[in-house]
Formats: structure tokens, C-alpha cells, sequence
């Protein structure tokens, strides 16, 4: 298979791709139009921006499937890259044994030429010695020999005078048109294997080409992905220290606030499992945020598990921070408004149950837990923000990037 099939065969499977979700998507939209036309049926300018925000949603849906696809084409790219490399290798390293092979042959073939040559030489010696000897021993010449029977073809197949020496003219004259013949067919074999030598270099050429242009297509595609690997990284490094900055710049008026008291809030996931702490935690500081503290509490829990409102209140953000096909900061997230001074965050979602405007209570299903933004591993990160504090900001460093910040409150103050 040549490279450019392989693209062929790539670009079918994007395109397969890129309309599967582009029919997943249009049925997404319709369900999301559905929910907001039933939702805000007598009210005409909330339903028109709740069906913009599903329109949002839906490109944004489609170009993180999208994204993903690209990312499973380039991994597929590799792997057909791999493959034909390997048979390559393989072709390679069979056309070198069978010129090996070939070569040996010629040499078998020239080393017989030269023994024929040599044995054809030494029988006609042979042959011119008998005829010397002959005339020696009988005066009538060879002319009488072969008047002797004229429908013989070869003279020489007369009964040989000369017996002592125990050989017949023409046997050595059999055996040297014998060994011209393997001569002549050696001779024949022999240019055969040269022609055939010839073709399998070129053979080999080709072969060392395909390869080569294999690795080569392969170390264009790792550079291109290990650059962009880097912008990213570098881009979520700058994202990280720009909410760090944001919220650093703010400061909480607890005298303002809820008194700290355990139970004020019900924990958001049914199975408690606290896998990183709020503040200066060993996973902070060893640079997973840029070295800055970790502005929230992080729980373990797998993908698809429901996410509960930790007390009642109205939905004041819904945003989804995986955009251009990048993981960025929260991913999927949801911000509460407790009416309390309270604001807390639910990040890193699979999907959510609530748009923006609704009105919660404690317990309610708000999403559904996941993987989605900067993460490691499914959790869903949990955040208490100062309401005065709380705003959502488009970033400077990403166009689009919508961040919820605001001042961080350490959120075991209000849970058990």
C-alpha cells in the first residue's frame, strides 16, 4: 500500500466520521429545542436565548467530536504508517536473500562455464591426439574411413582400430557436444540471472525508498503533534496563571457570609471520596496548576455518575470550556448562586441537566459526572466562591474561552 492510498483511506474515514456527528449533533439540538420551547413557552425572549445557547452548544458538541476524530486519525495515520513500514522491512529484507541467492547462482554458473571451457579444450586435444595416432597406425587416411559406409552420419562411429587404447572417437565426440550444449544452456541460465540480479537492485531501491519515505511521513506527523502538544501545554500554563490572577486579585468578606458550619451544604455526589484537597496541596505544588493553590476540592468518581445541587438556589452559569478540540481549565461546568453570598462550582462534567435561569434545590441532578477540561481522570472538582467576587470572563490568552472566577472560600467550611 502506497502512502497516498493511505490517505485515501484516512480522509474516507474522517469524512465517515465528521458526518456521524454531524447527524448526532442535529438530533442533540432538536431534543435541546424542544426542552427550551416547553420550558419557556409563555415567555418568547427567554426561549429565543435558551435556543441560541443549545445552538452554541451544538458547535461547540460538534467541533469537540470533530477534534476527537482528528486525534483518532492521526493515531490510525501512525498505525497504517507503522504497518506499511513493517512489510516494507519485509519485502526489503526478502529481496536482499533472494539477491543473495541469485548471486550465488551466478557464481555457481560462472565457475561451471570455466570447468566446461577447460574439459571442452582437453577433449579436443584428446580427440586431435586419436586422429594423430590413427593416421600412424593405418596409411589409408580418414577420407577411406568415411567411404567405408557413406550413409554413417558420424565417420567416426566405425569400430575403432584402435582398440589398445581403450577409447572410441565417438564417445569423445559425445562428450564434447554434450558439454557444449550445457555450455551453450549455462551460458543462456547465466544472462538470465544477470537480468534478473539487475531487476531485483532495482527491486531494492525501491524497497529502501518506500521505507524511507514511510519514516519520513511518520517524523513529519510526530513533529506537528508533539509542536502542538507543546503550544498547548504552554497555552494551559498561561490559562491556569490567568485565573490565578483573577481570583488572587479578589478578596472574600466572610463577615458578609454564612458562618462556617458543617452540614450547610450536602456533599454533590452520593459516595464521598476526596482525591485532592483545597489550598497549597503536594499536587499544587508539585505544578499540576503552575505551582498556585487548588481553588477548590477535587472528588473521585467515575464517568456518568449524577451530580446533586448542594442546597438550593438559581443556575448562574453553564459553560463548556473544551472548544477548538482542546481540554481547557473546567470543561463542562455549572455555577449555582445559593442567594446566600454563596456561589459554588461543579466542574469537569460529562453533561448537564440544568441550562441557566433554573431554579434548584438541594439534592436536584444537575449533571452527570465526567472528564471533560484540564483533568487527569474522571472527578468532578467542587469550588465555593464569594458572590460579590463571582464573574465569568472571556480569557486573553484563548478567544472564546469562557472563565468563571471569582474569590475561592475553602468549601469543608460548609460541608460535614
Amino acid at each position: 500500500m502506497k502512502i497516498n492510498k493511505i490517505k485515501l483511506i484516512l480522509f474516507i474515514f474522517a469524512l465517515t466520521g465528521f458526518f456521524s456527528v454531524f447527524n448526532i449533533a442535529k438530533i442533540f439540538a432538536s431534543d435541546c429545542e424542544d426542552k427550551c420551547e416547553s420550558a419557556y413557552s409563555t415567555n418568547t425572549s427567554l426561549q429565543k436565548k435558551c435556543e441560541d445557547d443549545c445552538e452554541k452548544i451544538e458547535k461547540y458538541e460538534q467541533l469537540i467530536e470533530v477534534k476527537t476524530k482528528q486525534l483518532n486519525i492521526v493515531t490510525n495515520q501512525i498505525g497504517y504508517i507503522n504497518k506499511e513500514q513493517a512489510q516494507n522491512q519485509k519485502t526489503l529484507l526478502e529481496t536482499i536473500k533472494n539477491l543473495t541467492s541469485i548471486s550465488e547462482k551466478i557464481t555457481a554458473l560462472e565457475n561451471s562455464i570455466e570447468e566446461k571451457e577447460k574439459e571442452i579444450i582437453y577433449q579436443k586435444k584428446m580427440l586431435s591426439g586419436l586422429i594423430q595416432s590413427y593416421y600412424d597406425y593405418d596409411q589409408q587416411g580418414i577420407l577411406e574411413i568415411v567411404l567405408l559406409d557413406k550413409a554413417l552420419t558420424n565417420p567416426f562411429e566405425q569400430v575403432d582400430y584402435i582398440s589398445q587404447s581403450g577409447i572410441k572417437v565417438s564417445d569423445i565426440l559425445n562428450e564434447i557436444k554434450n558439454n557444449q550444449k550445457e555450455l551453450v544452456d549455462n551460458q543462456k541460465e547465466l544472462q538470465g540471472s544477470y537480468e534478473q540480479s539487475e531487476k531485483l537492485k532495482k527491486e531494492l531501491e525501491n524497497d529502501k525508498y518506500e521505507l524511507q519515505l514511510n519514516e519520513n511521513q511518520k517524523q513529519k506527523i510526530l513533529i506537528e503533534t508533539q509542536a502542538e502538544k507543546e503550544k498547548y501545554e504552554k497555552l494551559l500554563s498561561e490559562i491556569e496563571n490567568e485565573i490565578y490572577s483573577l481570583e488572587s486579585a479578589k478578596s472574600v468578606d466572610y463577615s458578609k457570609l454564612p458562618a462556617a458550619k458543617g452540614g450547610y451544604f450536602n456533599y454533590p455526589v452520593s459516595s464521598v471520596r476526596i482525591t485532592q484537597s483545597y489550598g497549597m496541596t503536594s499536587f499544587a505544588k508539585a505544578g499540576a496548576y503552575g505551582g498556585k493553590p487548588h481553588n477548590g476540592i477535587d472528588f473521585g468518581i467515575s464517568t456518568g455518575n449524577n451530580i446533586f445541587a448542594v442546597r438550593g438556589g438559581t443556575v448562574i452559569g453553564v459553560g463548556n470550556n473544551d472548544i477548538d478540540g482542546h481540554r481547557y481549565a473546567y470543561g463542562k461546568w455549572i455555577a449555582i448562586d445559593h442567594k446566600d453570598g454563596l456561589v459554588t462550582l461543579y466542574g469537569h462534567l460529562s453533561s448537564q441537566l440544568v441550562s441557566k435561569g433554573a431554579k434548584v434545590k438541594t439534592g436536584d441532578k444537575i449533571g452527570k459526572s465526567g472528564n471533560t477540561g484540564y483533568s487527569t481522570g474522571p472527578h468532578l472538582h467542587f469550588s465555593v466562591f464569594d458572590k460579590k467576587s463571582f464573574e465569568v470572563v472571556e480569557s486573553t490568552k484563548k478567544s472564546g474561552l469562557m472563565l468563571p472566577t471569582g474569590a475561592s472560600i475553602n468549601p469543608m467550611r460548609y460541608l460535614k
